[in-house]
């Protein structure tokens, strides 16, 4: 597979958005569950360097909660929850993010951070193909301007690369 062709792009919309596209050489059908089943996701959502997500819990329905976990060896622990908006399967799935930074300040049953930020991915057949594109509406412009900065589109990059693999092994 040439992976040159299903680079992640990245388009500024505004000062808050920022779509991501990228083409995957698999039905949509089986890219979507690949964004939605736990036993999938845990194969190729990589987090930070040296994190792989350890817990994947979800309620995957409109107003369904979710939590992912990712965890190193020595223990340490980060992650992201939040809430589906919309799931249309095998179509579209919009959550909210919250992001914890330090879990001894999570708690999983405070109210949802209004400014969270709100993703939306929609699966589109394209020939043998599918084209993801994913939205990120960020709560300001300094958050959205921090997370592009940050090189946001290449840690995607890198999750997709392992995502390729996968949908290789299980077409």
């Amino acid at each position: 597979m040439n992976t040159n062709k299903n680079e992640v792009k990245l388009e500024r919309r505004g000062e808050r958005e920022v779509v991501f596209t990228r083409y995957f050489d698999a039905p949509r059908e089986l890219v979507f569950d690949c964004h939605t089943k736990p036993e999938f996701m845990k194969r190729w959502l990589i987090g930070p360097e040296g994190m792989v997500l350890d817990t994947c819990e979800q309620d995957l329905k409109v107003g369904g909660k979710y939590l992912y976990l990712y965890a190193d060896q020595k223990g340490n622990k980060s992650g992201v929850y939040g809430t589906f908006r919309e799931v249309v399967v095998p179509e579209t799935l919009a959550n909210t993010e919250n992001y914890i930074m330090e879990m001894s300040d999570f708690n999983p049953n405070a109210p949802e951070d209004p400014n969270a930020t709100f993703e939306s991915r929609t699966f589109t057949t394209e020939g043998k193909r599918t084209l993801m594109t994913h939205l990120c509406r960020y709560a300001s412009a300094e958050v959205c301007k921090m997370m592009v900065e940050s090189g946001a589109a290449d840690g995607m990059a890198e999750c997709y690369l392992e995502l390729d693999k996968l949908l290789i092994e299980v077409v």
